[in-house]
């Protein structure tokens, strides 16, 4: 995998920074220099590319966005890895100030969500302009298919071979070969290897 991020929970330095802003404004074509055998569609924006690491032959598909985290108010942490061959749908969000890990050959269809984070509901500075975070990790093993328009909580781990049905929301822990459907998602199939 390709990477050049600073430490989780380092504050990275003014040159970094300023580096991180030009690179989200880079087209696609000059930031994909970092990682070879990207291959990004029109429309894709990644914040924070720095905290981005590709494998080999990774597609992001038109409109995807990836937050990579990385920033203040989220005590710079965060990242997204996606390793060998995998497939962010079009219109896919993928927020990592959490860190997200998508195992090899994993695909998520058009308009799937992961959120590694989301807003702290029983935080005082709720109802100011930076309510507090809560980052929680999301783990996906390798070939997983998520479906168009799922979303995947924080503090979720999808074993290898799982398959989320369209428009389910899933958090919690599944083993290998796990289909889930629904929201909340619910365990209907479990597959063994043959």
């Amino acid at each position: 995998m390709t990477s050049t991020s600073p430490s989780a929970g380092q504050k990275p330095s003014f040159g970094q920074r300023l580096g991180e802003f030009l690179l989200e404004r880079l087209p696609v074509r000059l930031a994909k220099l970092t990682a070879p055998g990207l291959r990004c569609e029109p429309g894709v924006i990644v914040k924070t590319p720095s905290r981005l690491r590709v494998g080999r032959n990774v597609v992001l598909q038109r409109r995807a966005m990836l937050h990579c985290g990385g920033k203040d108010w989220c005590a710079w942490g965060g990242g997204i890895e996606l390793d060998d061959g995998v497939v962010i749908g079009p219109n896919c969000t993928l927020y990592g100030a959490g860190t997200i890990r998508i195992g090899a050959y994993s695909h998520l269809g058009p308009g799937a969500m992961i959120m590694a984070q989301a807003g702290n509901v029983a935080s005082r500075d709720r109802l100011t302009s930076r309510p507090g975070h809560v980052n929680e990790p999301v783990t996906i093993g390798q070939g997983v298919w998520i479906g168009a328009g799922a979303v995947i909580l924080g503090d979720t781990t999808l074993g290898d071979n799982c398959v989320v049905s369209p428009n389910s929301v899933v958090s919690g822990s599944y083993e290998d070969g796990t289909t889930l459907i629904g929201n909340p998602a619910r365990a209907v199939q479990r597959r063994t290897k043959q």
